[in-house]
């Protein structure tokens, strides 16, 4: 069994890394979803 300690300049490094990551994944999903919501609205009265 491994140990991970969070310590050293792994961390340092690593830190940003995620959270650069998380921050771009939830700036993905939010325009993903403002987009669909947007078409949405938009395509509510549109005759095909």
């Amino acid at each position: 069994m491994t140990t991970i300690t969070m310590s050293g300049p792994a961390t340092a490094t690593r830190t940003p890394a995620v959270v650069t990551g998380t921050a771009t994944a939830a700036r993905f999903v939010g325009h993903f979803l403002a987009a669909l919501v947007g078409v949405a609205l938009l395509g509510r009265h549109v005759d095909h």
